[in-house]
């Protein structure tokens, strides 16, 4: 009489006395339910992941970016409460990151004095990317009085080394992406001055920046 052998399966266990255990639950073999044109379908993760490069693939293990304004508009027209309160959460934590991130910043004065002072002040190696013309001043002029930081310079006689009148000078910033945060005059006589505050967001940011809408990178699984 030969022995009956039984194959113990690593989804479905056998117990003790040889009755089929319910089959442990994991990410990989849970149930997904899809609904396909109307039509639903029963698979698994596993399933559903096993060719990575695949697109349906990259859905369902968290590699395929969301589209944030999408994703928003399903969960409002589906009434998805917490989740919109989640992506509104995640939306305004963004905006302030990006109200954070570092900018560039130049102060420019204008003088009527002797027909027309135009000071600069700001970081020297913005300035020589601006103005290439000053870049053989900057090195050379180690002992001036607008000189006294490694890094920066307060009041550089700017039209002293550029033949620019004011206009043109803010034009040339306006055109690498300056634009005015604020702006002040003040002065007596032949000692009237107007000072400009200018910025523009740092290369580095900008880079990261676009207008395209925000995707929503999905966590791996584990």
């Amino acid at each position: 009489m030969s022995r009956l052998t039984l194959s113990r399966s690593p989804v479905s266990p056998l117990a003790s006395q040889g009755i089929p255990l319910p089959a442990q639950l994991t990410k990989a073999n849970a149930p997904v339910h899809i609904d396909v044109g109307g039509h639903m379908y029963t698979s698994s993760l596993a399933t559903l992941t096993k060719y990575p490069d695949s697109r349906i693939s990259r859905l369902f293990n968290g590699t395929e970016p969301i589209e944030f304004t999408l994703l928003y508009e399903e969960a409002r027209f589906y009434q998805l409460s917490p989740m919109l309160r989640e992506l509104e959460r995640w939306q305004q934590e963004r905006l302030e990151r990006r109200r954070a991130q570092a900018c560039e910043c130049l102060v420019l004065r204008v003088s009527p004095d002797l027909g027309e002072r135009i000071a600069l002040s700001g970081e020297k190696i913005l300035i020589e990317e601006i103005f290439p013309e000053t870049g053989d001043v900057m090195c050379n002029s180690l002992n001036a009085g607008w000189n006294q930081d490694p890094t920066h310079v307060i009041r550089f006689p700017l039209n002293g080394y550029c033949r620019l009148n004011s206009v043109q000078v803010l034009e040339r910033l306006f055109q690498k992406g300056f634009s005015v945060c604020a702006s002040c005059g003040g002065g007596v006589d032949s000692s009237q001055f107007s000072e400009y505050v200018l910025s523009r967001r740092s290369k580095a940011c900008s880079h990261t920046h676009s207008h395209t809408p925000a995707r929503i990178k999905q966590e791996p699984l584990d």
